[in-house]
């Protein structure tokens, strides 16, 4: 019981710091960069909107926004990239259904391999699959790092700069 009103009691006492409002902007210009590369990480576009427009506030700074963002979203990638290499192959062969349409689709990933890895970060629901494609389909990790990196910095340079126009308006 003692434990429980403990508990309680620390957390009213955050809900209390956190309706302070200097305490939140403290904490975002102290922890808001790590934030959005964590967010990135495993799919931040939300989140980008929202430092976008802390950035056109004038809470965050929009060069470190990209920057976190950028690499936090680009290691996420790298992650899938080097994970499927080992594990997306045996999977493949598994499954009847990816069997049959995988081979079409690894052609046209390496045909027009560079615009795939470009462009996949902002085709919704794709961001994901297109790492692992890229590995099964036997890009070359050289290849495909720079791009993806590229990539990153694009799509988080394009939401920044939209959401940025937002929050100077708020």
């Amino acid at each position: 019981m003692l434990l429980l009103g403990s508990i309680l009691n620390s957390l009213t006492s955050l809900i209390l710091l956190a309706n302070d409002q200097g305490i939140v902007i403290r904490g975002l210009t102290k922890y808001g960069y790590f934030a959005i590369l964590f967010a990135a990480f495993w799919e931040g576009e939300v989140v980008l909107i929202a430092a976008g427009a802390l950035c056109g506030a004038g809470y965050l700074d929009w060069r470190w926004t990209i920057i976190a963002a950028a690499i936090g979203g680009s290691a996420g990638d790298q992650i899938y990239f080097y994970v499927a290499h080992d594990r997306a192959v045996k999977v493949i062969k598994k499954s009847k259904r990816l069997s049959r349409w995988y081979p079409k689709i690894s052609r046209i990933v390496l045909k027009h391999g560079t615009l795939t890895v470009l462009l996949s970060r902002f085709a919704a629901g794709l961001r994901i699959t297109i790492p692992i494609v890229c590995a099964t389909a036997g890009m070359s990790p050289k290849k495909y790092s720079p791009l993806n990196l590229i990539s990153g910095f694009a799509w988080a340079s394009m939401w920044v700069a939209i959401s940025y126009q937002a929050g100077a308006r708020l």
